[in-house]
């Protein structure tokens, strides 16, 4: 049985970085699935200069499905390189790839699941994963935990973040003294209260009350002008410093280059074909 080409889908990016790592994923699954496995974002992703991408222009879904390749085949399977339920995948996505199947007799496509599954508790493991790293390496005992996200105004991305919150604090309880989840930023209004509280708060009230070590937990895939060096959240962190200076503030890394959620791809890749192919 023949198979789609597949879609690995980020939000997208103005950063290099995060580009090539998607990149790569894509070419692993490429040689592990026997899938056809082309990255990219749902927009922006285009515009990084290409010197800075290996010569390699970058894609987004508008640039692909208007490119001869996208023009010419008739089936796609979109794997989400999301945590939860985002409305660029739901909406967004949706609507530009129904408008693709119109325009032409025979096209298909199918959007698999983003990483989270509700009783999946693997993408706790892969934070806990890497808040133990970080405790090895800088020899921290029972630091706090701030486990963050971007911060949404969709109600049910955020309640995958509390849901992995809670297994979270399960597994690292006993080697930890303070823990949170919270949001990098919000909107204004009441109806997204559900945000709170916000990273910047949780620090600064940790430091206020005698807290030396504290871990943030990124709930981010990739490297990004939010995650990645000199972003938002390290910005946060230094602002935070400069009024509580005996404060050390460590910082995971994305969980995009975790073993755990490269294995989550990939069995949402192996387990579409064996529904397709019975």
């Amino acid at each position: 049985m023949k198979k789609p080409i597949c879609l690995l889908v980020d939000n997208g990016t103005l950063r290099p970085e995060p580009i090539l790592m998607l990149r790569s994923m894509a070419k692993k699954l490429e040689l592990e699935t026997s899938f056809e496995v082309i990255s990219m974002g749902l927009l922006h992703s285009n515009k990084v200069n290409q010197e800075l991408l290996n010569g390699i222009a970058g894609q987004t879904i508008d640039t692909f499905l208007r490119s001869d390749r996208g023009q010419n085949i008739t089936d796609l399977l979109i794997l989400p390189f999301f945590l939860g339920p985002s409305r660029g995948i739901n909406d967004w996505l949706v609507d530009k790839l129904t408008q693709w199947t119109k325009e032409k007799e025979g096209r298909e496509f199918k959007i698999l699941n983003c990483l989270y599954e509700e009783g999946d508790d693997r993408l706790s493991k892969a934070l806990a994963w890497e808040i133990k790293e970080i405790q090895e390496q800088n020899s921290l005992h029972c630091p706090s935990i701030a486990m963050v996200d971007h911060g949404t105004p969709i109600i049910a991305v955020n309640m995958v973040r509390e849901m992995v919150g809670k297994d979270l604090k399960k597994i690292i309880n006993k080697s930890t003294q303070k823990f949170s989840t919270c949001s990098m930023e919000r909107r204004e209004g009441q109806e997204y209260d559900f945000n709170e509280p916000l990273l910047e708060a949780i620090l600064s009230q940790w430091a206020k009350i005698g807290i030396k070590d504290i871990i943030i937990s990124l709930f981010f895939l990739l490297a990004g002008r939010h995650a990645g060096e000199n972003g938002d959240i390290e910005n946060i962190c230094k602002f935070v410093k400069q009024s509580h200076p005996n404060v050390r503030i460590f910082i995971t890394k994305p969980l995009g280059g975790n073993k755990i959620i490269y294995e989550l791809l990939k069995e949402r890749l192996e387990c579409a074909f064996n529904k397709s192919s019975k």
